[in-house]
C-alpha cells in the first residue's frame, strides 16, 4: 500500500514539475497542442550566420478545418538580440509575422517543436494596429526568402531561408 501511495505521489509530483518547467506539453496530452515537423529543406541565415533546426513546416489550421502554407522560425535557443522569438513566414499570402512568444505557446522538447492552439495563431509584424509597423522588405524569389525583423536595439536582423 505504502509503494503505490508513494507512486501516486511520484507521479502527481513528476506532473506539477513538468507543467512549471514544460507546460506545453502537459497541453499536448490534453490535445491543445501539437508537435509540428520540422523542415530541413531550407538553410536559415541570420545576419550571414548560418542556422540549423530552427525551421518547422505547419500545413493546416490548428483545428484542420483549412490548408495553409507556413514556415515557423524558432529562434528562441538562438543568441540574437530581438523581442520576436518565433517567427511566421506565410508563404501563400507572402506576409511575415510573430506568434504568442511565451512557453506555453511553442517549446522545443528534444528537437521537437510542440504548438499550442493559441500559438497558432500570428500578426503581422507590417500590421501598424496590432503589430510594431515594421517594414519586412519580404522578397520571395525562386529559391530564396529574404526580410528583416527589428532586433532590441532599434535596428534589423537580416533573415534569409534559403532552399538546399
Amino acid at each position: 500500500m505504502k509503494k503505490i501511495f508513494l507512486l501516486v505521489i511520484l507521479i502527481i509530483f513528476s506532473l506539477v514539475a513538468l507543467y512549471y518547467y514544460k507546460p506545453v506539453i502537459i497541453n499536448y496530452f490534453f490535445g491543445i497542442a501539437r508537435i509540428l515537423k520540422q523542415e530541413n529543406g531550407y538553410q536559415l541565415d541570420i545576419n550571414n550566420k548560418k542556422h540549423d533546426n530552427c525551421v518547422f513546416k505547419s500545413t493546416e489550421s490548428f483545428d484542420k478545418k483549412r490548408k495553409h502554407n507556413f514556415l515557423i522560425l524558432y529562434l528562441r535557443d538562438l543568441d540574437i538580440k530581438s523581442n520576436f522569438e518565433i517567427i511566421v513566414v506565410n508563404l501563400d499570402e507572402k506576409v511575415v509575422g510573430y506568434t504568442c512568444g511565451s512557453f506555453d505557446c511553442y517549446d522545443k522538447v528534444f528537437g521537437s517543436l510542440f504548438q499550442s492552439d493559441m500559438g497558432s495563431f500570428y500578426t503581422p509584424l507590417e500590421d501598424d494596429a496590432k503589430g510594431p509597423g515594421f517594414d519586412t522588405q519580404l522578397k520571395m524569389e525562386n529559391k530564396k526568402i529574404d526580410f528583416y525583423i527589428p532586433s532590441e536595439r532599434k535596428e534589423r536582423l537580416h533573415i534569409l531561408l534559403s532552399k538546399k
